[in-house]
C-alpha cells in the first residue's frame, strides 16, 4: 500500500495518527524507536490537545518490539514533579521511521489541576484506610517492613496479604476527574482470591480507585433446552489425528493423557494421550523445565510455564504433593465421567497443566512472549521479567461455581483457580403434550423462596396472563389478571416489576405454579423481593427461545408438570476438564499484560473494557474442530453446567454469527450490565471477523501456519491488544485491529475489517464516548464508504428549522465508489408544493417541478457536491394546537415518584430556563428513583403529521441515569414508550441499563446533552385520538456525573409540514439509488403563537375537592348543571382507575362526597366526563 493511499485510510481510522521521520535505524534499535517515540511526542502535543507542559515530565514504563512484525511497542506514562500519573499511558508505535499511535490518557493541564505534591496522609495510614474499607481491623495493619524513599515504602503481609506490600505515591483521578495526590498500594487479599490495586487520597484518606487483579468466571447460570449429551467417543479419531506429536525437545519424552485440544471438554470429545506436546519455540526445554539446559527438573506438574496443583484447603501455597507425579515423565491417570471428582484429582491436575503450557505456546506464537510480559519461571535471556510462572490451582476450595485468574504486573505470578461445579440439572419443566413440543426443558427455580420443585410433579394446562391493558406490559403480570388462572400455571414476562411480585399475583388468582419468560436467550437468580416470602406456588424461569416455542401451543393443548428429574452422574463437575474455561481464565492474563503495557496490568479497569470478551474468544478459537461452520451456536461453560454442546453456557446468547440468534450489537452495550454482559458484544464482533477470515483464506489446524484465514484472525486480535490505548473501548480495539492489518499486511483486509465491525454497529461513524461510561456509545453501521463498490447518493440541509416564507438549502452529494467510469449520470429532487427554485449549482433547472443535473462521466473516486435554495410560500407553515411553555404548574402537571421516594422529584425553577421564566427539572441522585412528571389533561391529536417536541438538556451518567417520554390513551390504564426510530429529531441518545427501571431494551436520553436541544417524537400512530403524556426520569444506585440533572421546557404539539423530497442519482449502466436528508428535512416552524395552556384548564363541570389534600373523605362540589350520566373516576399515578362512581346528571352547587380511606397516600387524578366535556382535578391523599 502506498504512503498516499495509507494517509487517504486515516480519515476512516478514527484517532490513528502517523508521523514520518527521516529513516533511519530500523524499528529493531529500540533505543532508537525510544527516542522517536518521544520526540514525536514532545513535537506535537497540541495536536493530542496538550500542552508542552503536559508531556514534559515523561517516563518510559514499557519498551519491546515484537519479533514478527518489527514494531517497537513504546508506553509512555505521565508524570508531575517526578510522580506518576495512575494508567496516564501514551502508546506510541514505531517502525521504520513512523509513528502510529490510537489515543492517549494524559490528563490536560496537569501541572495546573494538581492540588499538592506533598501527602498529609502517610503511608501507613493509607495502608489502614485501605483495609479497612476491604474489612479489617486497625488492629490488622501490617509492620513497616523498608522504607525505600519519602515516596516509596514496603509493608509486611501480615494477615491481610499474602505478599509485601508496596505502597507508592502518584496521582490519580477522582470521580470529577481531578487528579489527586494519592497513595498506590497492592495487597494480596490473604483471606479470598482477590488481588487489589487501590489508590487513596494522600490529603483526605478517600479510597480513589480499587481494581481487583482478580477475573471472575462469575456464573450466571445460563441454560438451553435439553438435549444429549455428545458421546465421549464422538470426533475422537478426528482430535487424535490433529494431535501433533514431536520430537523430544529435552532429551526425554514427556506424555500427558488429557482432553487435547481442540477437544473443549469430556462432552465434546475423548481423551488422547499426547507425547511431547511442547512447542520448540516458546518452550524449547518442555513444559518440565525451568533452568535452561536438557532434561526436565520435575517429575511432577510443574515446569517453566506453569505450576499445577489441587488446593482443596484453600491455602494457595503449592507443594509437590498437591501436584500430580508422572512415571518416567508420562502422566496418564485413569478419569471416570461418572465419579466425584476427587477420584479424578490427578487426571484434572494433568488436564489443567497440559492446557496452561498450550495456551501459553500458543500465545507465544502470536506475540505474548517474553519482552510483552507471558508467563514464565526462566525468560531465557529473552527480555521481560521473570519468576512469574502461573499457579494453576485444580478443585480450589475458596469457592464453587465459578473460576477466575489473577494477573499482576510482569514478574508477579498469575494464579488461576478452577473451582467445582455443583452441576444440578435444571431441566425441572416437563412438557406432556402437545407432541409436537413433547421434553425436558431447562427452568431456574426461585432462589430461596416459593415452593420446592421436587419429584412430586405439579402439574397443570398454561395461561398466558393478561391484565386486559392491551399495552406492551399486558404480559408481565404486575397488575391483577383478568383471564381465568385457576388450577393452571401462569406464564408471565419479565420486566417492570419484582419477580416475587409476578409470582404473588399469579397465586393470588389461583395459579399452581409460575412461569416467567426471560427476554434473553438465558435465565437468571431470581430474588425474592418484597413479595417472595408470600409464594407458596413454585416459580421458574426459561429463556426466551423456550418460551417463545411453548406459548404457541397455549391453548392447544400445551400441558407442563413442574418436576425434579432424577439426578444421574456426579454430583459435581470439575471445571479442570473445561478447557474452554482455563482458556477463558488464561485469556484474562493475556489481555491484561498486552494492554498498555507488561509492567501496567491494570488498563482494563474501565467501563466499556473488553476483557471477558477475548476471554470467551479463546474459548471459542481453541475449540474450533475441522468442520466447523461459523453459524453454528458455540457456549461458554456448557460441559460444568451439564447442557448439550451447542447451549449458551455462562452467557446470554449463544457465539454464531447469525444475527437471529446473536442479535448483539455495539448499541447492545449501553443495555448490558456487568463486565461479562459487555464483553459477550466483543468476543461476538472479534469471532464474526475470525470467521470472515477463515471463509477468505480457510482454516488449518496447525496454529504455525501464517497463511490460514484463523492464524491471521488470531495475530490481528492480539497485536489490536498491543496497539489500542490503556483503557480502551469498542472503538478504541476497532481502530487498533484496523492498524495491525496495515502493520502486518499491508492493510489488505481492511474492507473485510471494516465492514465485519459496521454489521455489529462499529461503523465508520460509531461514537465510543467515553471509554469509562458504557453507555455513551453510539452504533453505526456504514462501513468504509470505499469498500461499497456503488454509485452513491446523499441529501443533507443547513436549514433544519424555518419560518414561513424562508429560504430552505439543501446540499446534494453524488460519489462515484465504483472501479470503473460512470457515464450518463444524471441527479433529480422534485420540488415540493409550497417551494419554489431560487438557484442551483452546477448548472441545475427545473424541469417540470424537478430539479435536474445532467453530470454526464464521474470518474471512480470522484465526488460532486451540488446545492439549491428554494424559497418557501409564507401561507405554509406547520399547525401548532398544543403548547405549554411550563411557567406555572398550575392544574395540569403532576410531579411524583413511582418508587414513593418524595425527596427527589420534578420541581419547577427559574434558574435554568429556555423558554421563558420557569422550566421543570429533577436532580439525578446516587440513589434508586423513578419519577414522573405528569400532563394529565388529555390532548386529542390532530392532522396528518402529528408531532410533539419540547426543549430540554441533561447531564446524567450514561446508560445508567435516564428519561424518556410515555403517552397513555383515554380510557387505558397502561402506557405507552416510544421506539428510538420515533425520535426523529434530537433522539434517544442509546440503550438504558434493565436495572434502572427493569424495562428490556430500553431507549432513553442520558449522557450530556452539552446544551439545549429540541427533540421531536412521531405521534401519527396515535392521529385521532385523546391521550395524557408523561416525562419519567429513573437513576440507579450510584453516579459519576457533579450536578447531574434533567431540565425540560416548553412543550408543542402540532400537524407538522416539512419538506422532505428524495433526491436519485442515475446512470447509463443502470445505477438507480435516492435519499433523503435526515430528520424529515426542512419542518417550517408555526410561529410565535400564544400558550395554549389555559384553554387545556378548562373545567367544564366547575369540580371543586374539598378537603385537598385529603385524609378518608373527599367531597366534590360541581359548579355547572350536566344531563345525562357523570362518570367519576379516581386514577393513581401510573394510570389505573382505582375507585369510580357512576351519577345520572347534576346540577350546580350539588355535592358528592367519596370515600379515600382505602386509598395508599400519594397523588391522585379525579377525572369527571360529562355531556359538557371533561373535567380534571387532582388530589392528594395524606
Amino acid at each position: 500500500m502506498s504512503m498516499k493511499l495509507l494517509l487517504r485510510l486515516h480519515g476512516w481510522l478514527g484517532a490513528l495518527l502517523i508521523a514520518l521521520f527521516p529513516q533511519g535505524a530500523g524499528a529493531q534499535d529500540l533505543p532508537a524507536a525510544q527516542e522517536m517515540a518521544l520526540r514525536f511526542l514532545r513535537t506535537n502535543p497540541e495536536q493530542f490537545h496538550l500542552t508542552s507542559s503536559d508531556v514534559a515530565d515523561v517516563r518510559i514504563s514499557d519498551a519491546y518490539v515484537s519479533k514478527h512484525n518489527r514494531v517497537a511497542h513504546i508506553w509512555v506514562q505521565q508524570q508531575h514533579a517526578g510522580i506518576p500519573v495512575y494508567n496516564a499511558l501514551f502508546g506510541l508505535h514505531v517502525r521504520d521511521g513512523q509513528v502510529y499511535h490510537l489515543g492517549h490518557r494524559f490528563v490536560t493541564d496537569l501541572a495546573q489541576r494538581v492540588n499538592t505534591t506533598l501527602p498529609s496522609l502517610g503511608a501507613g495510614r493509607a495502608l489502614e484506610m485501605a483495609l479497612l474499607h476491604l474489612g479489617f481491623a486497625p488492629t490488622d495493619v501490617p509492620r513497616l517492613k523498608r522504607k525505600i524513599s519519602d515516596r516509596n515504602w514496603v509493608f509486611e503481609g501480615g494477615n491481610v496479604s499474602r505478599q509485601e506490600i508496596p505502597v507508592d505515591i502518584c496521582y490519580d483521578l477522582n470521580e470529577q476527574e481531578q487528579p489527586r495526590l494519592a497513595w498506590k498500594l497492592f495487597l494480596d487479599q490473604a483471606n479470598s482470591s482477590d488481588m487489589w490495586t487501590i489508590t487513596v487520597d494522600a490529603v483526605n484518606g478517600q479510597i480513589l480507585r480499587k481494581h481487583n487483579h482478580t477475573l471472575y468466571c462469575k456464573a450466571g447460570h445460563a441454560h438451553h433446552a435439553d438435549g444429549d449429551c455428545s458421546d465421549y467417543e464422538e470426533d475422537a479419531k478426528a482430535i487424535a489425528q490433529a494431535v501433533q506429536s514431536q520430537t523430544s525437545l529435552s532429551g526425554v519424552d514427556e506424555a500427558y493423557n488429557v482432553f487435547a485440544l481442540p477437544a473443549e471438554s469430556p462432552a465434546h470429545g475423548s481423551r488422547t494421550l499426547v507425547i511431547n506436546p511442547a512447542d520448540p519455540i516458546a518452550s524449547p526445554y518442555g513444559w518440565l523445565d525451568d533452568n535452561g539446559q536438557p532434561g526436565p527438573e520435575y517429575t511432577y506438574t510443574r515446569g517453566n510455564n506453569v505450576w499445577a496443583y489441587e488446593d482443596r484447603a484453600n491455602d494457595n501455597t503449592p507443594s509437590v504433593n498437591e501436584s500430580a507425579t508422572g512415571t518416567n515423565y508420562v502422566f496418564n491417570f485413569p478419569f471416570d465421567p461418572d465419579s466425584e471428582p476427587a477420584a479424578n484429582l490427578e487426571a484434572a491436575i494433568t488436564n489443567l497443566f497440559y492446557m496452561n503450557n498450550m495456551l501459553h505456546d500458543i500465545t507465544y506464537r502470536f506475540g505474548f512472549d517474553e519482552p510483552a510480559g507471558n508467563f514464565q519461571a526462566n525468560n531465557y535471556g529473552r527480555g521481560g521479567v521473570a519468576n512469574d510462572f502461573v499457579r494453576a490451582e485444580a478443585l480450589d476450595g475458596g469457592g464453587e461455581n465459578n473460576a477466575n485468574f489473577s494477573t499482576p504486573a510482569d514478574g508477579g505470578n498469575g494464579r488461576m483457580q478452577m473451582y467445582l461445579w455443583s452441576g444440578e440439572s435444571g431441566n425441572v419443566v416437563r412438557v406432556n403434550g402437545p407432541v409436537f413440543v413433547q421434553g425436558t426443558y431447562y427452568g431456574q427455580a426461585a432462589n430461596g423462596w416459593g415452593a420446592p420443585i421436587t419429584t412430586t410433579p405439579v402439574t397443570g394446562e398454561v395461561v398466558i396472563t393478561n391484565d386486559g391493558t392491551g399495552s406492551d406490559d399486558a404480559t408481565k403480570n404486575c397488575n391483577p389478571p383478568v383471564n381465568a388462572l385457576q388450577g393452571k400455571i401462569a406464564m408471565v414476562d419479565r420486566g417492570v416489576c419484582q419477580f416475587g411480585q409476578k409470582a404473588l399475583i399469579a397465586q393470588q388468582a389461583g395459579a399452581i405454579g409460575c412461569i416467567i419468560c426471560n427476554f434473553e436467550d438465558a435465565t437468571i437468580g431470581m430474588a425474592a423481593g418484597t413479595f417472595g416470602p408470600q409464594v407458596t406456588i413454585p416459580v421458574v424461569m426459561m429463556s426466551k427461545p423456550n418460551c417463545d416455542l411453548l406459548r404457541q401451543y397455549v391453548g392447544l393443548g400445551l400441558n407442563i408438570s413442574l418436576v425434579r428429574p432424577t439426578s444421574t452422574g456426579p454430583q459435581r463437575l470439575d471445571g479442570s476438564f473445561d478447557n474452554g474455561i482455563v482458556a477463558h481464565e488464561y485469556g484474562h492474563g493475556v489481555s491484561n499484560r498486552l494492554t498498555g503495557g507488561p509492567s501496567q496490568a491494570g488498563c482494563l479497569g474501565n467501563a466499556e473494557q473488553m476483557g471477558e470478551g477475548w476471554s470467551d474468544w479463546f474459548t471459542l478459537i481453541t475449540s474450533v474442530r475441522p468442520g466447523d461452520a461459523p453459524k453454528q451456536r458455540r457456549g461458554v461453560g456448557t460441559y460444568v453446567l451439564r447442557q448439550p454442546n451447542d447451549g449458551v453456557g455462562i452467557r446470554r446468547v449463544p457465539y454464531t454469527t447469525d444475527m437471529s440468534i446473536n442479535p448483539h450489537t455495539y448499541g447492545t452495550v449501553a443495555n448490558s450490565a456487568g463486565v461479562h454482559a459487555i464483553g459477550e458484544v466483543w468476543a461476538t464482533v472479534t469471532w464474526d471477523l475470525y470467521w470472515a477470515l477463515v471463509e477468505k483464506y480457510g482454516y488449518d489446524p496447525d496454529w504455525t501456519n501464517p497463511n490460514s484465514g484463523n492464524y491471521r484472525a488470531v495475530q490481528l486480535v492480539m497485536d489490536g491488544m498491543k496497539l489500542q490505548p490503556c483503557s480502551p473501548g469498542f472503538i478504541d480495539g476497532r481502530d487498533a485491529i484496523r492498524l495491525a492489518n496495515i502493520l502486518n499486511y499491508n492493510g489488505e483486509d481492511t474492507c473485510l475489517i471494516s465492514q465485519v465491525f459496521a454489521r455489529r454497529g462499529m461503523g465508520i461513524f460509531a461514537n465510543q464516548g467515553s471509554s469509562n461510561s458504557s453507555g455513551d456509545g453510539v452504533e453505526d453501521f456504514n462501513p468504509i464508504p470505499t469498500c461499497i463498490k456503488e454509485l452513491k447518493i446523499s441529501k443533507s440541509t443547513s436549514t433544519p428549522l424555518i419560518d414561513a416564507g424562508g429560504e430552505a438549502k439543501f446540499t446534494i452529494t453524488v460519489t462515484n465508489h465504483k472501479d470503473e467510469t460512470a457515464t450518463g449520470v444524471v441527479v433529480t429532487d422534485p420540488l415540493p408544493q409550497g417551494l419554489s427554485l431560487v438557484s442551483a449549482s452546477h448548472g441545475g433547472t427545473n424541469v417540470g417541478g424537478v430539479i435536474t443535473w445532467n453530470i454526464g462521466n464521474m470518474a471512480s473516486g470522484e465526488q460532486i457536491t451540488l446545492s439549491y435554495t428554494a424559497k418557501s410560500d409564507p401561507a405554509f407553515k406547520s399547525n401548532l394546537y398544543f403548547r405549554d411553555d411550563m411557567e406555572e404548574e398550575g392544574d395540569r402537571w403532576s410531579s411524583f415518584s413511582l418508587e414513593n421516594n418524595v425527596n427527589n422529584t420534578f420541581y419547577l425553577q427559574n434558574n435554568v430556563v429556555r423558554v421563558g421564566q420557569a422550566a421543570w427539572r429533577v436532580d439525578a441522585p446516587a440513589s434508586e428513583t423513578d419519577q414522573v412528571l405528569y400532563h394529565y389533561l388529555p390532548v386529542t391529536i390532530q392532522g396528518s403529521k402529528p408531532v410533539l417536541r419540547f426543549w430540554h438538556r441533561f447531564n446524567t451518567q450514561a446508560g445508567a441515569d435516564a428519561g424518556f417520554l410515555e403517552v397513555q390513551l383515554d380510557g387505558e390504564s397502561s402506557w405507552r414508550r416510544f421506539d428510538r426510530s420515533k425520535v426523529f429529531r434530537e433522539g434517544y441518545t442509546g440503550g438504558i441499563q434493565y436495572g434502572t427501571f427493569a424495562i428490556p431494551f430500553l431507549s432513553g436520553f442520558s449522557g450530556n446533552s452539552n446544551g439545549w436541544i429540541r427533540s421531536y417524537f412521531d405521534m401519527s400512530e396515535f392521529a385521532g385520538k385523546s391521550l395524557a403524556f408523561r416525562f419519567r426520569f429513573g437513576t440507579d444506585a450510584s453516579t459519576t456525573v457533579t450536578d447531574a440533572n434533567w431540565v425540560i421546557d416548553q412543550v408543542d404539539i402540532m400537524d407538522m409540514l416539512n419538506y422532505d423530497t428524495e433526491a436519485c442519482v442515475r446512470s447509463s449502466a443502470g445505477d438507480q439509488v435516492c435519499a433523503r436528508a435526515e430528520a424529515r428535512g426542512v419542518i417550517v416552524d408555526p410561529g410565535n403563537v400564544v400558550s395554549t395552556n389555559e384553554p387545556a384548564l378548562a373545567n367544564p363541570l366547575g369540580i371543586h375537592v374539598q378537603p385537598n389534600p385529603a385524609a378518608d373523605w373527599v367531597t366534590v362540589a360541581f359548579g355547572m348543571d350536566a344531563s345525562g350520566p357523570v362518570n367519576i373516576t379516581i386514577l393513581s399515578t401510573d394510570g389505573r382507575q382505582v375507585a369510580q362512581l357512576r351519577l345520572q346528571g347534576v346540577h350546580a352547587g350539588q355535592v358528592v362526597p367519596l370515600d379515600v380511606r382505602q386509598l395508599p397516600a400519594g397523588m391522585y387524578v379525579l377525572r369527571a366526563e360529562s355531556s359538557l366535556g371533561n373535567s380534571s382535578v387532582k388530589v392528594a391523599k395524606r
